[in-house]
């Protein structure tokens, strides 16, 4: 991996904290649990959602195939986290900061990385290899999934309350 191209990824990286610190940190509760039209989960899921996919899926991913020789990467059924987590009941603020906390301690591990080590690969399930750079990737396509749909969801609310001035 180049230094530039190592830069870029980590660049994406740091992009959804400074995010999420914006546009959600103070939040009130009731847009934050608002349920859009276009996008059936509401804001406070998405911020549980990222979050616990940094802590129990990507990270631990990534993590992993730095440490082990070639491991198997199970894939993960997350549909139920919403509800066996009770989101819907947690605090987005926290959500916010343990992410930030999360990816900031990732973003400094990989940081410290030899070039050569972002070329380790993880079995993936279907038998095809990821290396630390394709989960990096995966993990920022998330990310940008993310921004997307919550901006969406933002916009509606603007939207809305817009229309009802």
């Amino acid at each position: 991996m180049t230094a530039t191209r190592r830069a870029y990824v980590l660049n994406q990286l740091r992009e959804m904290p400074d995010f999420l610190e914006r546009a959600f940190l103070g939040m009130p509760r009731h847009l934050l649990t608002m349920v859009s039209a276009n996008d059936h989960s509401p804001l406070i899921e998405h911020l549980w959602h990222v979050r616990d996919c940094e802590s129990d899926l990507y990270g631990p991913r990534i993590e992993r195939v730095l440490a082990e020789v070639r491991p198997r990467l199970e894939p993960m059924d997350v549909s139920g986290w919403p509800a066996e987590r009770r989101y819907d009941l947690r605090d987005g603020d926290q959500a916010v900061r343990e992410f930030v906390e999360l990816r900031s301690r990732l973003v400094d591990q990989l940081e410290t990385v030899a070039d050569i080590n972002f070329e380790r690969t993880g079995i993936r399930h279907d038998g095809s290899e990821a290396d630390v750079y394709f989960l990096i990737e995966q993990l920022a396509d998330h990310d940008r999934d993310h921004r997307w749909r919550m901006c969406s969801i933002l916009k509606e609310a603007a939207t809305s309350s817009a229309q009802s001035l």
